[in-house]
Order: structure tokens, then sequence, then C-alpha cells
């Protein structure tokens, strides 16, 4: 099998939520899903953008798309662990950039898993790319939520 390198170096973490692993997000081995994790992770990502009062899609049809993600697991959590993910933004470019997550256990702070979401400024209208406005940079770069 490949391993896979998540790129997490220099990662400022500026977000932290708490999630519980749910009975329905285990599979036949009782670990948690790579399915379910994404999804967990995807859940993070919005709620780091809601502490940040950034919209998934403002007025203008204007958001942010994610184009790929890429996670390492590192240590299979079960059911009813509780997961601590921690969210920050990095490499960004004039259209978009990377949302850096690292997974850890609440109990005893041992890891997951990291992953990396990509993400590009999206036109839903026009069905393009577009520069990240320099308002939602700065939403993005700032270090507190």
């Amino acid at each position: 099998m490949t391993e896979f390198e998540v790129g997490l170096e220099d990662t400022n973490f500026v977000f932290e939520t708490v999630m519980r692993v749910r009975t329905t997000e285990i599979g036949i081995g009782q670990h948690l899903d790579i399915e379910a994790l994404v999804a967990l992770l995807t859940e993070s990502r919005a709620r780091f953008l809601y502490a940040k009062s950034i919209k998934e899609i403002n007025a203008n049809y204007h958001g942010l798309m994610t184009t790929y993600v890429t996670t390492r697991v590192l240590s299979r959590a079960r059911a009813r662990e509780e997961l601590l993910f921690e969210v920050g933004v990095q490499h960004l470019t004039p259209t978009g950039g990377e949302f850096a997550f690292k997974v850890t256990r609440m109990s005893d702070g041992s890891p997951v898993a990291n992953a990396v979401m990509g993400f590009v400024a999206y036109d839903y209208r026009q069905n393009s790319e577009i520069p990240l406005s320099q308002s939602l940079r700065d939403a993005l770069t700032s270090a507190s939520c």
C-alpha cells in the first residue's frame, strides 16, 4: 500500500471543535469509516467557517468549493470516543488554499488522523473560479475565532 504524506508543516491551527464518534459512523471492523471521517472533517470545516462568519455561499453566489481531500489515518477511532479536531489554513493562493486538520483523542491526546482539504473561491452562477476577496482572505488568516 502506498503511504501518502499529509503536509501540515508550519500550520497555525486557529480553531478547535470536539465531536463524538457515533455508532452509525463505525464499520464492520468496529472503527470509524474513512467516509465518516471525511464527513466529520467537513463538519469541522463548516464550524470553522461559521466561527469566522464566512458563509458557504453568499448572496452573489460566491463561495468556497472543495477540490480535494487527502487524509492519513494514524490510529483507529471507536464508537463513542470524543475526538478533537484542530483546523487551520495553509498555502493560500490568489484563488484558494488548503484547510489543514489534526485529529486527536480527547482522552489521551493520541493522534487519530491528519488531513488537508483543498479549496478555491468559486462563482456558482458563472461556474468558474474567482480570486479570493480581501475580506475572505483576512477572515481566513486571522488568528482568532
